[in-house]
């Protein structure tokens, strides 16, 4: 008999946590059956007794109730504020993010392209705007072949930056239908979360790389980039070139006024050096003006490069690259 309950009752659990959409977005509630009947009652046998006539007033009326439509029970989702010190609202087509424009250089549209191609899934970029193509919700409590595009969108005033996201259209089974404002708050609010908890996961563990990064020397060389500037190729991962870097760029007359991880970007202000120290560097004093310039490094796998531009984003050339490339390159061989 306990062997007998005991199998009742796991059929009972596994039908419980069935993993079919119909029954993740409806309730399983006796209220929804309303299209059942209200009982009726006969009168009772007098058995020759004459009892009091029934009193009409409150008599239920026998009628039926027609069932409505099936009450979505899934919970609405809402922007989350996972940048410190954000702002976040859902206005009824959009799901949006304020934050500082200190944090744009992680949060933005080159970014979130990069992580929906991570997933398979193509997007274009039109000024401020990124459109997604056609791609499954992704979402067990989602009927089948229901697909949505996204829109995008990147603002910028003073100070601080925002990130937006809405439906640009749903389908299911190739029909385009128009989602309700619950949907839409789904929808956009659980999308924007999931945009900003893997760019800030994804900063984090960056973060977490550089301080773990090891930085013993490498090997370093003159080469040309892809846009056919001079650049210094290094044999060293992302990670090991920016720590390294840090350190050297100070001892050839760059100090770091600014810099942003994500981009792989630094802002530097140049004093030039002694003719005697350029000379224990080995190489001669390059003609360089004093004032700022910019550095960025650009990698795949275990390579990586760095340019140096003026403000005028022109790059070092000629004996300028040649003396201040072959300076870091000792440098980092130490």
């Amino acid at each position: 008999m306990k062997k007998m309950r005991l199998g009742l009752m796991t059929v009972a659990l596994l039908s419980g946590c069935s993993t079919d959409p119909e029954t993740l977005q409806s309730a399983n509630d006796t209220y929804q059956k309303s299209d059942v009947s209200l009982p009726s009652f006969t009168p009772l046998a007098s058995g020759g007794v004459n009892l009091p006539k029934q009193d009409a007033t409150y008599e239920l009326p026998n009628i039926n109730l027609q069932k409505g439509a099936n009450v979505d029970i899934r919970p609405p989702s809402t922007p989350l504020a996972i940048i410190k010190d954000s702002l976040t609202q859902f206005d009824g087509e959009r799901a949006l993010i304020v934050y500082s424009d200190k944090q744009a250089s992680l949060y933005n549209l080159q970014q979130i392209q990069r992580l929906l191609k991570e997933e398979n899934i193509n997007s274009t970029i039109n000024g401020e705007i990124l459109t997604t193509d056609w791609h499954n919700t992704g979402r067990v409590d989602d009927k089948a072949n229901t697909e949505i595009q996204y829109q995008v969108e990147q603002v910028s005033a003073r100070d601080a930056s925002a990130l937006a996201v809405s439906i640009k259209q749903m389908r299911r089974d190739g029909i385009i239908f128009t989602p309700s404002v619950a949907e839409k708050q789904r929808y956009t609010s659980s999308r924007l979360n999931r945009f900003v908890s893997e760019l800030t996961n994804a900063y984090h563990a960056q973060q977490q790389d550089l301080n773990n990064a090891a930085v013993g020397p490498f090997q370093s060389g003159l080469i040309t980039d892809t846009n056919g500037r001079t650049a210094l190729g290094m044999n060293a991962s992302f990670e090991q070139a920016w720590v390294k870097l840090a350190s050297a760029l100070p001892k050839v007359g760059f100090d770091i006024k600014s810099e942003t991880i994500g981009r792989g970007q630094r802002e530097l202000k140049y004093s030039p050096l002694d003719k005697e120290d350029w000379l224990r560097l080995g190489v001669n004093e390059p003609e360089i003006e004093k004032g700022t310039y910019f550095m960025q490094i650009s990698a795949i796998g275990k390579q990586s490069a760095v340019v140096i531009t003026d403000e005028e984003n022109k790059a070092l050339s000629g004996e300028q690259a040649q003396g201040i490339y072959q300076a870091l390159s000792t440098l980092l061989a130490q």
